[in-house]
């Protein structure tokens, strides 16, 4: 006898060749839901799962869409079968008031629906579509919360399926209602409206020529459950990444990405050809900041200087925090010239930025810069010599830029 929950979607009284035919499309998911998982970046993993339902399903068309929950907006982004543009152009205001965002509230797939009235999806001519909410996080089931005995429900011991996604549930006074029925005693239960929609990362449409069933809908809320927690794999291993290679106070990468780019520039270089600037800069005199206003000021300029560097800079250049007050600039394809003028830009912006809450206080920076050369081959080489420009130009009175040679 086959575990608890293994064909939990197969219907007995179904002919026998249509049980295999649904048990194969099952081992499919499975396999192909692996390769979702196989991958850790997020927009690989939503373009298998469009092509995942597109190969599993009959739809003529699929979209997907996805939440960002600081701004409280439903985006389009991927589609198969819909015209250029026609859902990456879709932004809907998370707030359960239409079709398309409703699942996102409710946690609860919408299926075979009329949507000419719905101001997002009334222009897409669907026939019979279904929006399949995309759920990053697992909730404790409600069989655990309620003490649940209703072992002949197929959502019983299921931790890792929620309730109001399966047909044919029980619930506690054991009878299996209807659709209608079964949406009305989930929107009256508190563990269904007690749902965090943040949980929700966002909507999967699908649209075909046939009306949807409740077996094809549950299907497709397995596939989301388990895209959604790949998803959130992936944030929180970007995330993990990001913190690896950024400074916390500034946003900046640190030291050690640095010196990690800098050495594969360096050989790319000497490899390829193609020029290569380093520049270092410190804030001068960072230390009487720190002692006059205090830390948090010190903080606060660091930033600003990050801040001025970001927005003067190309978004091919490389730039860290190199430590302390220190800021290094990796800049491409850049000639000593080039290099030269950049950090004479930077260091007048520096220069002229506003400081909030220090009066007249003004903050400059000194710069050291070298390129690379057919001598220079080393990364401590590189460093060295920017190092050794940057050391001239504090000996010189501050608040100005050298170059190696000096």
């Amino acid at each position: 006898m086959p575990e608890r929950g293994a064909l939990f979607l197969l219907d007995p009284g179904k002919p026998h060749h249509l049980l295999r035919g649904f048990m194969l499309a099952n081992t499919s998911i499975l396999e192909m839901l692996s390769l979702v998982y196989e991958d850790l970046d997020v927009d690989t993993i939503e373009q298998r799962f469009v092509a995942l339902v597109a190969e599993l399903f009959p739809f003529t068309r699929v979209g997907l869409f996805f939440v960002k929950h600081k701004k409280g907006l439903l985006q389009g982004k991927l589609c198969k079968g819909f015209a250029e543009g026609a859902i990456s152009t879709i932004e809907a205001p998370v707030d359960g008031r239409s079709l398309l965002t409703r699942p996102l509230i409710t946690g609860y797939p919408l299926w075979n629906e009329e949507s000419a009235g719905d101001p997002f999806l009334g222009g897409l001519g669907l026939n019979h579509f279904a929006l399949i909410p995309v759920v990053s996080k697992k909730r404790i089931p409600c069989w655990e919360i309620t003490e649940c005995r209703a072992t002949a429900c197929p959502a019983y011991g299921q931790q890792w399926l929620r309730c109001w996604l399966v047909p044919g549930t029980k619930c506690k006074d054991q009878i299996q209602h209807s659709v209608e029925e079964k949406a009305e005693i989930c929107a009256a239960c508190p563990i269904f409206t007690g749902q965090d929609s943040n949980a929700v990362e966002g909507i999967m449409l699908v649209d075909g020529p046939e009306p949807i069933d409740n077996e094809t809908v549950t299907m497709l809320s397995i596939i989301a459950h388990g895209v959604g927690a790949a998803i959130s794999n992936s944030k929180k291993y970007s995330q993990v990444l990001r913190e690896s290679i950024r400074d916390d106070l500034t946003g900046l990468h640190n030291r050690r990405y640095l010196n990690e780019r800098l050495l594969e520039e360096i050989e790319k270089s000497h490899r390829y050809g193609g020029s290569l600037s380093l520049l270092i800069g410190d804030i001068d005199h960072f230390k009487l900041i720190n002692d006059q206003y205090g830390h948090p000021a010190g903080d606060m300029v660091l930033r600003l200087v990050a801040g001025v560097f970001v927005r003067e800079l190309r978004r091919s250049d490389l730039i860290a925090r190199y430590g302390g007050e220190e800021f290094a600039v990796v800049l491409l394809d850049c000639s000593q010239e080039r290099a030269k003028k950049i950090a004479e830009e930077l260091r007048r912006a520096v220069g002229e930025a506003a400081l909030p809450g220090l009066g007249e206080t003004r903050v400059t920076i000194s710069f050291g810069g070298v390129s690379l050369t057919k001598d220079t081959t080393t990364l401590e080489g590189l460093i060295g010599r920017a190092d050794k420009a940057l050391y001239s130009a504090k000996a010189q009175g501050r608040n100005r830029v050298c170059l190696y040679p000096l």
